[in-house]
């Protein structure tokens, strides 16, 4: 069997992406018909081995590097610079072109920083946005996947007081059909797709809100009417007990935490991060640059070999659909 190809990009260079590469180099992927290529730069790497890990002995390992050259000095861990957003977002830029030419079967990309993305130019919230854009995708949703709790999110990087005007019955809707079509990528040709509420108690029938009687139940039903295996809308609270039993397969949420922390409580540093209704396989790992550790080599790269365990698992459950 040919051997599966997942692109890792490296992420911000000031953080600990590179880090917890050069980590999996050291350590070697052990996962059978894998294969990863880096994309990034391999000054950055070789850098990191000497400075960081501390190692001068370089183990091989493959490198792509994008097709714009960026000018830059030694690494400054821990700072923000518009040179480091321009390089993270050409490494993503350069991956996804070879997802889209067939060149590699997966993206798995590591952290950005979204301050030194925007001093470079880029106008998008993060990666999600940005795959979109790349794509010309704009029905694409964000999901967790964590070992028993998985979460499609209605809405993802909004101030939570915008949170309630943002959401729609078309929003709802396209989360819910993007749950279900990742269903083939989880071997789930019918997922069982749990709603949440926005609302304390998913609104109590009106006493404490109505977007759950306006907006979230009417999406749910004419969903259902159409063959959807979906339900609610629950109260956050007393649903998530439930998944974990195993009840559902998958569960919408309207917002960021309502959906990240039941996810992060179960699967800490091992959850995953998927874009779905990509024309590309994409995951990523579940935490940021980690400013804060960049350089100290105290970073672990679980989540990194989670999130490329989790795309060879999607590639292969949709070659052996």
């Amino acid at each position: 069997m040919e051997k599966i190809k997942i692109a890792v990009t490296i992420g911000d260079p000031a953080g600990i992406g590179p880090e917890i590469c050069c980590k999996l180099i050291n350590e070697g992927i052990h996962l059978d018909g894998c294969e990863i290529l880096f994309v990034g730069n391999k000054k950055i790497l070789d850098e990191t081995f000497k400075r960081v890990l501390q190692s001068h002995k370089l183990k091989d390992y493959k490198i792509v590097e994008p097709d714009e050259a960026v000018k830059f000095d030694a690494i400054e861990f821990g700072k923000i610079k518009k040179e480091y957003g321009r390089l993270s977002m050409l490494f993503v830029e350069k991956a996804v072109k070879m997802a889209m030419r067939g060149e590699v079967d997966a993206v798995v990309t590591c952290p950005i920083n979204k301050r030194a993305i925007q001093l470079a130019g880029y106008k998008f919230p993060g990666h999600t946005e940005f795959l979109g854009f790349l794509t010309g995708s704009n029905d694409y949703s964000m999901m967790l996947v964590g070992d028993r709790v998985k979460v499609v999110l209605v809405t993802t990087h909004l101030p939570i007081k915008e949170v309630a005007k943002s959401i729609d019955k078309e929003k709802i809707k396209k989360a819910i059909i993007n749950a279900h079509n990742a269903g083939r990528f989880f071997g789930k040709a019918i997922p069982k797709i749990a709603v949440c509420g926005l609302n304390p108690h998913a609104g109590d029938e009106g006493a404490l809100g109505d977007e759950e009687l306006k907006i979230i139940r009417p999406a749910v039903d004419e969903m259902e009417r159409d063959g959807f295996d979906v339900s609610g809308p629950y109260p956050a609270d007393s649903l998530f007990p439930k998944v974990l039993k195993g009840e559902f397969d998958f569960v919408v949420c309207m917002y960021h935490d309502q959906g990240l922390i039941p996810v992060k409580m179960e699967s800490f540093g091992a959850a995953v991060n998927v874009t779905l209704n990509l024309p590309i396989i994409r995951t990523s790992v579940d935490h940021g640059t980690a400013f804060d550790i960049a350089g100290k080599n105290l970073a672990n790269n679980f989540s990194l070999k989670k999130a490329i365990e989790v795309a060879v698992g999607m590639v292969k459950n949709v070659k052996s659909a």
